[in-house]
């Protein structure tokens, strides 16, 4: 990390976070149950997901193996055997009143991950990845947590799979945590572990405290021992569910935070809720400590000894590499390259099209006028699936200058995402195929004949009035012309 100076009587704040990670496989962690999510409440359920008494769980191979591509990604320690434990508290939406989790022996400890940060690049320690199930779901009824009229239970997403992912106190403000949150989402979906489609795939825990900065040892932040934390009066914040969400719940805690502290009052340490609808955080119960949990090893399951995995499984190309690749293969600059490497698909799609035409045109169509388009209609690339070809079909006609690069992104692009045609289709039928040089040139002559007036201001030195010359051509032609060639027959023809 990057230290930054501090003045005494600052308040520094300090954040960890515990991201919890639905895995992507077809059934839950310890039994057979399908993890779709159903319109019907407590359907895919069984005696295991549901606790009842003599179910035994049966370890899913497939969560372990996405567990280490993650270990593998965030270059963390697998160790030679590693334990599943009891987590033990009563809550509604735990059947069995504990948890299946990792302890003090994770599948994945000391791992980092490098993220972008206002123009640096910082590393965030990973302390550890675990393993765990998740917990039931709660539907309040009639208000918020602290509001509504009763709670349902649905078991339906007991025993996901679920990967926590716990990172040391290295944050300093919430712009960091959503710059963090976006790097690991990116890497996790294109691991292929991870769909952020679905709903609940990425919850967030975050650990928030408040540290003057006459308790810090040295001269920057990233100094802070562990004397002054542990003095310091941590709040945790659940119910986070986006990058978004991270920033503005964390926001608002830690301006909460300050004005207690700076009118004299005590932070308590205790669990908070992050009510999104209302922008606040609200008081759920005193922050429990590890002791509370009352730890011990779950007898029902061995111990896991899959540390060579992480020689044996491939992983792909990751984010930051890509980006680092584009750049110097495509000669392409930092924003345009992160555009193409938000998610592995695009990435894919980008290097297709590449490989075909120019880079540059490449990037412009598939970074800029294919993702704006999409963002505008709250579509993903993955809306496009089976349609790939079309659009390099788009950019093709464009390169070979059979339309005009305007026509082929206002029109034949937006036709094709609002109404499904094919860019031949669009074209064919909305008459934009370019015009012939002859029929140009005498629209060019036409232009010139009957703006004489426009003539006359170009000709005493104003050279705006070359734009409307130029659309009166466009108009001639069905916008079929492009306005580059149009502007220079022109001038030509002006000057001769």
């Amino acid at each position: 990390m990057t230290a930054q100076t501090v003045q005494q009587g600052d308040l520094v704040t300090v954040i960890g976070l515990e991201v919890h990670v639905q895995l992507e496989t077809d059934t839950k962690i310890f039994c057979g149950c399908s993890t779709d999510q159903t319109d019907e409440p407590n359907e895919n359920v069984c005696p295991v997901c549901l606790g009842l008494p003599g179910a035994l769980p049966v370890l899913n191979e497939g969560a372990v193996e996405a567990a280490v591509k993650v270990g593998k990604a965030i270059d963390a320690d697998i160790p030679e055997e590693t334990r599943f434990h009891r987590k033990n508290y009563y809550y509604p939406d735990l059947p069995k009143n504990f948890q299946i989790t990792q302890y003090d022996e994770p599948i994945c400890a000391d791992g980092e991950l490098e993220v972008a940060v206002e123009g640096d690049r910082r590393t965030i320690a990973i302390e550890r990845a675990h393993l765990e199930e998740d917990p039931g779901s709660l539907q309040h009824v009639g208000g918020g947590i602290d509001t509504a009229d009763y709670t349902l239970v649905d078991y339906n997403r007991a025993g996901t799979p679920l990967m926590e992912v716990v990172t040391a106190p290295d944050f300093r403000s919430p712009s960091e945590v959503r710059a963090f949150l976006a790097e690991l989402e990116e890497v996790l979906e294109y691991l292929g572990v991870f769909d952020a489609e679905r709903d609940g795939s990425l919850r967030i825990d975050a650990n928030l405290s408040i540290i003057p900065a006459d308790e810090i040892a040295g001269d920057g932040i990233d100094e802070i021992g562990a004397d002054a934390l542990a003095a310091a009066n941590r709040t945790e914040v659940k119910n986070i569910s986006s990058h978004k969400g991270a920033e503005k719940a964390l926001a608002y805690e830690e301006t909460r935070q300050k004005n207690a502290i700076q009118r004299g009052r005590a932070v308590e340490q205790e669990t908070r809720h992050w009510d999104e609808s209302r922008g606040i955080t609200v008081s759920m119960r005193s922050k429990e400590e590890e002791k509370d949990y009352r730890y011990f090893e779950e007898a029902d399951l061995p111990p896991l000894r899959v540390s060579h995995w992480k020689d044996e499984l491939s992983i792909p190309e990751l984010p930051s590499a890509r980006r680092e690749r584009f750049q110097d293969e495509f000669s392409l600059s930092e924003e345009a390259a992160s555009k193409l490497t938000s998610t592995k698909q695009v990435a894919d799609f980008y290097e297709d099209v590449a490989s075909e035409f120019d880079p540059d045109l490449a990037a412009t169509w598939v970074a800029d006028n294919l993702l704006g388009e999409l963002n505008y209609r709250d579509m993903e690339i993955t809306d496009l699936e089976g349609r790939f070809d079309e659009v390099t079909r788009l950019v093709e006609l464009v390169a070979t200058d059979e339309i005009t690069a305007k026509n082929a992104r206002e029109t034949v692009l937006r036709s094709m995402l609002d109404d499904g045609r094919t860019p031949d289709e669009v074209v064919a039928e909305e008459g934009l195929g370019k015009t012939g040089e002859d029929e140009v040139q005498q629209a060019v002559v036409e232009a010139i004949d009957e703006n004489p007036g426009a003539v006359e201001d170009y000709e005493s030195g104003d050279d705006g009035a070359i734009n409307f010359l130029v659309g009166q051509v466009m108009q001639k032609t069905g916008g079929s012309a492009d306005p580059g060639d149009v502007n220079q027959l022109l001038r030509t023809e002006l000057e001769s």
